[in-house]
């Protein structure tokens, strides 16, 4: 894999982070979490909420957890977390590793603020009666993998929302798969309403990745949750940064590597004080600023390199891998091939410089803001077609010596018309149900739309609703109702 970083440039971004760590250390809004890390060393002011990392403190961490067997924590890492989209999590292997395609996309998590009608081709804040589209579309789609909390709900007071989703997702989907928390105020109500609806999976009440409002300022809700995320024994100490350079962050790579480092170390330096044995992830979504309109993106050159070197000085001075996003955030406005190749050349930019290829996609456009029925079949689709790119099958069957032999040198017949080609094409062809092979021309992108729009009805056609006891609904009401009055 590419390298990006000299060795003598390790030594000033190192410096850099200890100073940034030891001067200005962290604003955290848990007096907790402020005393879990005063046990190791940290110097607290519990007044003004800060906590300072003292050098010494920060290189005990570091070469601590440098020592680490890294390889064990996919032990302890469970479940949904192992997917790089949803904690940052990077297999431990050795380059050259063998490619593994990424898995194909679900709506699991995404939780898009917008959705896109494509038919309509216009955008609108996410509602109840489009997040019910949404659950038919993924329960007959694929029904194996469930259907989770994957738009916010604009009709819904946000005190509530995780809990109006599930009711939703119970009454609408034959396999839920759960909620975003917010507010750890939710979470005995959603309890709640999992022991009503019989459901054991501890990852129903999903926490997701934590960042830091940057530069370094950890807000009561936030920590709150990290708190709960890195003592529940569930979860990786996930992180993730979106931060902006030239905004919340420096306008320089160099920059931009040590603020997000320094962030990153303080949160695994919190979550390890309160849970010595937590494996550590973490995802990084550095953005630019556009000077010229203001605009913020995810995606160009300027943004990658931060990501990128960011990833590689954490991995050599932590030894800890973390990913710098998937293929997804990308700047396409409207769904299509265009947004489809645009999120795949990105991902494939991160395996070059990872070794590891990442997501393509799950179905978003404009950075993540927006959730389109159609992307998600384009993505899907990209994801299958990784698969070729797998280790391939060396057997006999697949060697085909006599058929070889056979055809010779092709003078009087060739492979279309031989038996191994009929018992092989299937298997060995990629063939897309959307992508046209054949080549793109000025008119293929409206066909494009109108084929996925007419497969989205068609899924949509064949859903039919699971039969729930109308007692646990009522029951589940209940609580959202009894929460509505005691959280808003």
């Amino acid at each position: 894999m590419f390298e990006i970083l000299k060795d003598k440039d390790l030594e000033p971004l190192s410096e850099g982070v200890f100073r940034v760590l030891e001067k200005l250390g962290m604003i955290c809004e848990n007096k907790e979490m402020l005393k879990a890390v005063e046990n190791i060393g940290a110097e607290v002011d519990y007044e003004k909420q800060i906590a300072k990392f003292p050098k010494r403190i920060v290189e005990n961490f570091i070469s601590t957890v440098k020592k680490e067997d890294k390889a064990k924590w996919e032990e302890e890492i469970k479940e949904e977390n192992k997917k790089t989209v949803l904690s940052g999590w990077t297999p431990y292997v050795e380059c050259p590793a063998t490619f593994k395609a990424p898995y194909v996309p679900s709506l699991f998590h995404q939780l898009g603020t917008f959705y896109y009608d494509d038919e309509k081709k216009e955008r609108r804040k996410g509602c109840k009666d489009d997040f019910i589209k949404l659950i038919k579309f993924g329960d007959v789609l694929h029904p194996e993998d469930g259907v989770g909390h994957c738009l916010n709900l604009s009709d819904v007071s946000s005190a509530i929302e995780p809990l109006e989703a599930a009711g939703l997702l119970i009454e609408y989907a034959h396999k839920p798969m759960g909620v975003y928390v917010q507010d750890m105020r939710q979470l005995d109500y959603l309890k709640e309403i999992e022991q009503i609806a019989a459901l054991k999976d501890p990852y129903w009440h999903w926490l997701a990745n934590i960042s830091f409002a940057t530069p370094l300022k950890l807000g009561k809700e936030i920590s709150d949750r990290f708190v709960y995320l890195s003592k529940s024994c569930n979860y990786p100490a996930k992180v993730y940064t979106m931060a902006v350079s030239g905004v919340n962050m420096p306008v320089t790579t160099a920059g931009c590597i040590v603020v997000t480092t320094a962030e990153f170390i303080a949160l695994w330096m919190c979550a390890r004080a309160l849970n010595p044995k937590i494996p550590l992830t973490g995802f990084i979504l550095t953005g630019s600023m556009d000077m010229r309109s203001g605009e913020v993106n995810y995606w160009g050159y300027d943004m990658l390199i931060r990501r990128l070197s960011t990833c590689e000085f954490i991995r050599k001075l932590t030894g800890v891998a973390v990913s710098p996003g998937i293929g997804e955030f990308c700047q396409a406005k409207y769904p299509g091939l265009y947004a489809t190749l645009e999120k795949a050349y990105l991902a494939m930019t991160v395996a070059a410089f990872t070794g590891f290829h990442p997501e393509v996609g799950i179905g978003h456009i404009e950075q993540g803001l927006t959730i389109s029925l159609a992307q998600l079949l384009l993505d899907r689709e990209i994801n299958m077609g990784l698969r070729f790119l797998e280790s391939p099958v060396i057997d006999e069957e697949n060697i085909a010596l006599e058929t070889i032999l056979d055809v010779g040198y092709g003078i009087s017949r060739n492979y279309l018309d031989t038996e191994h080609t009929l018992r092989n094409f299937r298997s060995a062809l990629w063939k897309p149900e959307f992508f046209d092979l054949s080549g793109r021309g000025i008119e293929s992108e409206e066909k494009l739309m109108k084929k996925i729009n007419e497969k989205i009805n068609q899924l949509i056609s064949e859903y039919k609703k699971p039969e729930v006891d109308p007692d646990k609904i009522s029951k589940i009401r209940q609580v959202i109702e009894k929460a509505r009055r005691n959280l808003i």
